[in-house]
């Protein structure tokens, strides 16, 4: 599958790899078997272990009927805490992200989940078709939401945003105290052109708009300018400075 262009509001291009159907059935598959692993386990505890101490009146259904409710909510829950991804979603490794690279707040992912049955009718067929015909690959939830799901970016990465509250050496100085200045949507895509943009020309723009911005005079190759950006500003926002 080819990658996606994405002409962010800085206008850089970023590349993304979407993740192809396949990858996308098996999070799906793997998701449904932990709900599924889920729901037997309750079913053991309450008719199994507790059968004669609960007398399902009442209060004992309310309480099972609210265990069962994370499971309605499974891809919302879980998309939400675990940035963009569900337990199935991290085994396959791909991620929902929005379509400028940006992090979805909690309506997108909830926009995704309450589309997500009709996407599976009939059996999956739906949002089948939308991946497959849709310019950027998107199912219905992903179209209402403005989402995407890529691969995902290599945990190894030096700069990942998943690790934002880095610890830093207490002797660390950061170089750029205008690095604050900057928002976390601005630091992500440094970091998504970091990671995935080998053209330097890209870089020297970035560089060059971000010196801009926030008034930076230095002699700093570009590629270093941008990752001493983000570090800075992980220091500040791990330090609360």
């Amino acid at each position: 599958m080819s990658s996606i262009d994405i002409l962010t509001g800085q206008h850089i291009t970023i590349k993304y790899e979407p993740a192809n159907i396949s990858k996308r059935m098996l999070a799906l598959i793997l998701d449904y078997i932990f709900m599924g692993a889920y729901m037997l386990a309750l079913f053991y505890v309450f008719f199994e272990v507790f059968n004669q101490s609960f007398d399902w009146q009442d209060a004992d259904a309310i309480i099972f009927v609210v265990l069962c409710l994370p499971l309605l909510c499974y891809h919302v829950i879980f998309e939400t805490l675990m940035n963009g991804q569900t337990p199935g979603k991290v085994i396959a490794k791909i991620r929902v992200t929005n379509i400028d690279g940006s992090t979805p707040n909690f309506l997108s992912y909830f926009l995704r989940w309450l589309l997500l049955p009709v996407d599976l009718m009939p059996y999956g067929g739906t949002g089948a078709l939308f991946i497959v015909f849709t310019k950027n690959h998107q199912r219905l939830g992903d179209l209402a939401a403005g989402t995407i799901v890529v691969n995902s970016v290599s945990s190894s990465s030096k700069f990942n945003l998943d690790n934002i509250f880095d610890e830093f050496s207490e002797d660390y100085r950061p170089v750029f105290r205008e690095a604050e200045l900057l928002t976390e949507g601005q630091i992500q895509l440094i970091t998504q052109l970091l990671d995935n943009s080998s053209k330097e020309k890209s870089i020297e723009h970035l560089a060059r708009k971000i010196k801009q911005k926030i008034n930076i005079e230095t002699k700093m190759n570009n590629r270093k300018f941008l990752e001493t950006i983000v570090k800075d500003y992980n220091y500040y926002a791990a330090s609360g400075v």
